[in-house]
């Protein structure tokens, strides 16, 4: 955690860009405070007849933004910053943000509750804390970690969360209480992402160590080891029906592979960036991988990917996730990640705006996904 963000190389991952922000967050002077604010954000415009990859708005009450999320209903969205703070917000127009100042370092990842009543918040500050997403009141917090939390996911039934650290290993325990239920041992290096499965039954989590691995959720146990990937994982995804995971990685593939046996559907590699500018429907070969996401409809796979258009470009590519018929190309400003709105319509997009290198900022924009 000693890196110095100016220390950077320009083409890092995810992981260790929150490690090297994380030298700029400054403490907070109030433990679990939380407080009512109505942040500026551009005005949205009607999405009926714009394209993919038009902006709606761009959220300017946060400008340090690393993680989002947006609430099972779709009313609301969270985000995490390196200033240790999350805001809760209405996700189309930016308004009656709750500000919620528990931790003490930057905020890595965020879930909901399966009934939208509350906010798990991961952190470089070791905890999970879990707070009421309208009043920003602190419930819990979790300290079971000895290292940085990388990654954090809720249960389907809500009873318990999932936490996957940098101490390398996962954690399970009680959303209720926050008592510990198991600690997932199998990696050899820090974890990076972790994901309940939707039917609840599954648990992946994805590592340093170039594996993502699959446990039995009610024990801990153990069930299989993908090691496809030649990298770290940078981000994992599960199918609708939790037969398939997405994976990425800094190997610059995005693998789809049947999650109970590990046999490998396709690595998407699209085509060559130069087809891609002369002709959008062509796609795009995948650089480094910084996000993977699959529609909640379960027909569209969306990822992160770099340098296509130098050092100050990210690109938003989708494709129809079983027949790999690329779907949507779009170039943006560098972005760290982005999550697909419940109805599949909208993306929020943590990107940069401005050099963050040079003091800039990340904020989020909603944009159109379909």
């Amino acid at each position: 955690m000693q890196d110095h963000l100016t220390q950077f190389p320009k083409r890092l991952s995810r992981r260790m860009a929150l490690k090297g922000l994380a030298a700029f967050v400054f403490a907070v002077s109030e433990w679990g405070c939380a407080s009512s604010a109505v942040p500026s954000s551009t005005p949205p415009t009607p999405t009926a007849t714009l394209p993919p990859g038009s902006v709606i708005y761009t959220y300017t009450g946060q400008t340090q933004v690393l993680a989002v999320a947006w609430s099972p209903n779709g009313k609301r969205v969270v985000s995490g910053s390196r200033d240790a703070t999350v805001q809760a917000w209405d996700a189309f127009t930016g308004q009656h943000a709750v500000i919620y100042r528990g931790h003490r370092d930057a905020v890595t990842s965020l879930c909901w509750s399966p009934n939208g009543q509350r906010i798990a918040s991961a952190s470089l500050d070791k905890t999970v804390q879990m707070w009421d997403a309208a009043t920003g009141e602190q419930r819990l917090t979790y300290h079971g970690h000895s290292a940085g939390v990388t990654s954090v996911s809720w249960s389907p039934d809500g009873k318990s969360i999932a936490s996957g650290s940098s101490d390398k290993t996962m954690q399970v325990w009680d959303s209720s209480t926050g008592r510990l239920l198991y600690t997932y041992r199998g990696h050899t290096d820090e974890v990076t992402a972790v994901l309940w499965s939707p039917d609840g039954s599954r648990i992946a989590t994805g590592s340093i160590d170039k594996s993502v691995h699959i446990c039995d959720a009610s024990s801990g146990n153990h069930l299989y080891t993908y090691r496809g990937h030649t990298a770290e994982i940078s981000a994992v995804s599960w199918s609708p029906d939790s037969t398939y995971i997405v994976s990425g990685s800094f190997d610059k593939s995005v693998q789809v592979w049947d999650a109970s046996t590990g046999v490998a559907l396709y690595t998407y590699r699209g085509y060559n960036v130069k087809q891609a500018n002369a002709n959008p429907a062509a796609g795009v070969l995948p650089a480094l991988i910084y996000a993977t996401a699959w529609s909640h409809n379960g027909k569209r796979i969306a990822i992160v990917t770099q340098e296509y258009c130098g050092d100050d470009c990210g690109v938003v590519v989708t494709w129809d996730a079983l027949t790999e018929r690329h779907l949507i190309f779009y170039p943006t400003s560098p972005m760290l990640t982005l999550a697909w709105s419940p109805d599949d319509r909208h993306f929020a997009v943590v990107l940069e705006n401005g050099n963050v290198i040079a003091g800039g900022q990340t904020v989020v924009q909603i944009t159109q996904a379909l």
